[in-house]
């Protein structure tokens, strides 16, 4: 049996595909929500629950943004879901509940992607970039002068974007942003733009470890 993963999106799926490949896990698929909602985790933990005797998995990891909610709230946020397809309540995140359907176990588990305490993929990308990056250090300068601050969800975004296409990329490269200005082709093709050895990963390789 296979391990599955959920992650909101297509650069979480792409990062976290990149990361699981230096840990001994057993084969596994990262699945996209496109998108964190209520509904849209409903459904898909509904899709595996009722396809599980055809396609059973041994662990369920589910990988969302902590984003500026504390722990308990994106648990309870989990755990609404979890509750009306499995029936089932974690009791912290990152500890692994006991199901089984049919008399076949199974496994179910959730991470919070963040930094502190706080933020998302991006705040971790913030972090483990390797070379300078003026471009997009100087969002900060702009951040000062507006007299409305964005977001740190947004401002994270958009120094990532930045650092993407101006502090790693060649004018080439940039007149195709959609193409070589995103995390997918940095992950493929400019990985030394990231530092993968930083302690800042720690806890999200731990987590993905546990498919093991």
């Amino acid at each position: 049996m296979k391990n599955i993963i959920l992650v909101e999106g297509k650069d979480d799926k792409a990062f976290i595909e990149y990361l699981i490949q230096d840990v001994e896990v057993k084969p596994f698929s990262v699945d996209v929500l496109e998108g964190l909602s209520k509904d849209a985790l409903s459904k898909r933990l509904d899709s595996l629950k009722t396809g599980f005797l055809k396609n059973p998995f041994e662990k369920l990891g589910i990988i969302i943004d902590q984003d500026s909610f504390i722990t308990e709230e994106r648990l309870a946020f989990v755990n609404e879901c979890l509750q009306g397809n499995f029936n089932v309540q974690l009791s912290d995140n990152q500890i692994f509940a006991n199901l089984e359907i049919d008399e076949i176990p199974f496994q179910i588990a959730c991470y919070f992607v963040n930094v502190d305490g706080t933020g998302e993929l991006e705040s971790l990308l913030t972090r483990i970039k390797t070379i300078p990056s003026p471009y997009a250090d100087c969002l900060q300068q702009w951040q000062n002068c507006l007299s409305e601050k964005v977001s740190q969800k947004e401002f994270d975004k958009l120094w990532v974007h930045y650092y993407l296409k101006y502090d790693t990329a060649t004018h080439q490269q940039r007149q195709q942003a959609g193409t070589y200005c995103t995390l997918e082709y940095s992950l493929k093709a400019k990985t030394h733009i990231w530092d993968f050895d930083s302690p800042v990963l720690d806890e999200l390789k731990g987590f993905l470890a546990l498919f093991d």
